[in-house]
């Protein structure tokens, strides 16, 4: 009978450290994620535009200057310092872990613009991993000479496929074609570009990069001549400020897409700088 009563006082007595120990700190409470693939730092390249998107519900917000001078007008432009400039504005917003909608704004013929990003897939590989986005646009530019606000003509429409890869960790790799329709908004036949851009970035610190750019048309119009940029760039903590140098001057998709005013191999660079910095409320 004793015997008896100690068997049901000890099964009594490990039935909750059998619990305890079902319900430990060891286990998991959920089920653990996998991060996102992550190439370039910044959603942008100079012009070009990366795979990379925001996380959901946070917003970018972009200022960004082109001096329309060239550091070849010398001294009494400052060498490219003095104004006037192009100006351009845009506030992103990511409606999800893979995608985001950008308003912008350029004072060059006041060019709006509405665009969306979404990544597409993404292929993990210790060698090159790459990353897939596309990102299509709508431009209206809304102050041009001898024409009203509404004509038909003052919009364009592009797309774009957003190709990523990185080598070793420092170098960083995006091929991005282009498609603008009507991308001379002056010409009396509708006109379009295709452009096959192409842009790099090598991550020397957490902190500093160099990066560069190449927008060659390969087939439409093309304003003279095709866009070439490069520059660096530095990053603290979701703000990035590249400091650049590029023979285009222009700011909006639409616009540097059409090709660039002066010739890059004649050194008639001109001066800008992009500042983006992600908010999170």
């Amino acid at each position: 009978m004793r015997l008896c009563i100690m068997a049901v006082l000890l099964s009594f007595c490990a039935t909750p450290l059998a619990a305890q120990e079902r319900s430990g700190s060891w286990q998991r409470d959920s089920e653990e994620r996998t991060p996102p693939l992550q190439l370039f730092h910044s959603t942008q390249a100079v012009n070009l535009p990366t795979a990379e998107v925001l996380q959901q519900g946070n917003y970018e917000f972009e200022i960004s200057h082109r001096f329309i001078p060239t550091i070849k007008d010398g001294g009494k432009s400052l060498w490219g310092f003095d104004g006037p400039v192009n100006i351009r504005m845009a506030l992103g917003w990511a409606y999800s872990d893979e995608g985001v909608v950008t308003l912008g704004r350029s004072n060059a013929q006041d060019n709006v613009d509405l665009r969306v990003k979404h990544q597409l897939f993404s292929l993990r590989n210790d060698i090159l991993p790459v990353l897939v986005a596309g990102r299509i646009g709508a431009a209206w530019n809304t102050e041009v000479p001898g024409r009203d606000a509404s004509h038909a003509d003052n919009f364009q429409y592009y797309a774009q496929l957003i190709i990523n890869t990185m080598y070793a960790q420092r170098l960083a790799v995006g091929v991005v074609p282009s498609y603008v329709d009507n991308s001379h908004i002056l010409c009396d036949e509708k006109q379009y570009s295709f452009v096959m851009g192409v842009h790099a970035q090598y991550y020397i610190t957490r902190v500093f990069n160099v990066l560069a750019e190449w927008l060659p048309t390969i087939s439409g119009w093309r304003a003279g001549y095709n866009s070439v940029a490069f520059g660096i760039e530095l990053e603290t903590g979701g703000h990035f400020f590249k400091i650049i140098l590029s023979n285009n001057d222009l700011l909006n998709p639409s616009q540097v897409l059409a090709g660039a005013g002066t010739d890059f191999g004649d050194g008639a660079w001109h001066i800008g700088f992009n500042i983006t910095r992600l908010l999170s409320f």
